[in-house]
């Protein structure tokens, strides 16, 4: 019989005491299920959800403490809104809202959770294997110093005076973060990016412009930050992406071949074509 791969996030208080006792008894856990011992289902967000199909979850169980019973007051309502929102974009998208399921409960309702599990299990097995193709990314270390020259060289860093004008403009610096727009250039000339202060203050600039303006010497800083800021994607650094990245791992994800998108479906059934329009949404 096929193994499907079945991601399980289960909530560490009531669900996972369920989910021991289950084990202690010598219940049979279905196999293909990977668990995952979470604080609290509220915090799996959507980006985190999307995230195990992207990488190739043929299943996503999210499982938690049943209304009233949350440790942390709002982390039931949170994960059914974060599941019922995901569960219609994995529709749209053509990967299939069942594949997404959340349920709650007890400590003491470890039976039920074992018929949850094997009913999903079953449902996964007659949908079949996701369509999505995880991405193959190279695990190989890559030296970025030819990079990392060339970015500083184009952007004519070195004629950098050391002024300090651009961090009395930066606004990023005058909120009091320890942050300097010439310290951060100098730090990459000179290869020094493996500091944690290098790697996050390349995330907290701004790009708006105001240390370029006030250069004397004409360093583009904004573009130059954004051409680092490329080479930390391509690193293996922690890097900082708007929303957690949920609209990166959903355009990857939309990427496979297989995938069946519905574009049209979310469109009210009642929509009309103008045809004297000249304006074209799409």
């Amino acid at each position: 019989m096929e193994q499907y791969k079945i991601l399980l996030f289960l909530c560490n208080w009531g669900p996972y005491a369920a989910f021991q006792k289950l084990q202690d008894m010598g219940g049979v856990i279905p196999p293909g299920i990977k668990m995952v011992r979470i604080p609290c289902a509220g915090r799996i967000s959507k980006a985190l959800l999307i995230n195990a199909f992207e990488k190739g979850a043929d299943g996503v169980a999210l499982v938690g403490c049943t209304s009233g019973s949350c440790r942390y007051g709002s982390g039931t309502a949170t994960a059914s809104e974060n599941t019922s929102d995901m569960r219609n974009i994995l529709d749209l998208v053509g990967i299939g809202k069942e594949r997404l399921q959340h349920a709650t409960f007890l400590p003491d309702e470890s039976d039920r959770m074992l018929r949850f599990l094997e009913n999903f299990c079953d449902e996964i097995r007659e949908i079949g294997p996701s369509p999505v193709i995880p991405a193959k990314r190279s695990e190989a270390d890559v030296d970025f110093t030819p990079a990392l020259k060339e970015i500083a060289l184009s952007h004519n860093l070195f004629a950098c005076q050391d002024c300090g004008k651009c961090t009395s403009a930066c606004p990023v610096s005058i909120i009091g973060k320890p942050f300097s727009p010439r310290a951060l250039a100098n730090s990459i000339g000179s290869l020094n990016v493996d500091y944690d202060s290098v790697k996050d203050n390349v995330w907290s600039c701004l790009t708006c412009g105001l240390c370029r303006d006030r250069c004397l010497a004409s360093v583009d800083f904004p573009d130059f930050i954004r051409n680092i800021r490329s080479v930390f994607n391509d690193r293996k650094d922690r890097k900082i992406e708007s929303h957690g990245g949920f609209f990166h791992k959903l355009m990857r994800t939309m990427t496979s071949p297989d995938l069946k998108i519905k574009h049209w479906d979310w469109l009210p059934k009642t929509i009309e074509r103008d045809q004297k329009s000249k304006v074209l949404f799409f």
